[in-house]
């Protein structure tokens, strides 16, 4: 009997909910938005009072440098960010919601509740509070 690989089981499982998310926020109106741009936005929608860097958006999200910058392109050719250099750093940018992104939050939202609710359909609570043990372990090891 073969026995299943943890990495290669989270894999599966990332690319399985990135092709859901996908399907979802293409109904949305937003083409084209990976899991990891969905994070990004839904990031810098919770903290759009104050000002955002790139650096603090990769490591938020757990990138390397050259990847959120090729992410963050991206998504600023898409319309859905701009990034401005720092008026206090010129070495860092400053990244901010567009208003396209902002109407279209509340929405993703609401998508994103009913999509969770049928992807934690017959799991309880206590084992979900096991997985997230479990990952945020997984995640210390990996440091």
């Amino acid at each position: 009997m073969m026995r299943r690989k943890i990495p290669f089981e989270i894999k599966i499982l990332d690319n399985m909910l990135n092709r859901k998310i996908c399907e979802n926020v293409k109904k949305e109106g937003i083409s084209n938005v990976s899991h990891v741009q969905a994070d990004i936005l839904s990031y810098l929608y919770r903290n759009k009072d104050r000002i955002i860097y790139q650096n603090e958006v990769e490591k938020k999200i757990g990138v390397r440098r050259s990847t959120i910058s090729g992410i963050l392109k991206t998504m600023e050719k898409n319309g859905l960010i701009i990034r401005n250099d720092s008026s206090e750093d010129a070495r860092k940018k400053e990244v901010s919601l567009t208003l396209k992104s902002i109407k279209k939050h509340d929405d993703l939202e609401k998508k994103v509740e009913i999509f969770e609710k049928e992807l934690l359909k017959g799991i309880s609570y206590e084992e979900k509070e096991i997985f997230f043990k479990v990952i945020d372990k997984l995640k210390d090891n990996l440091k």
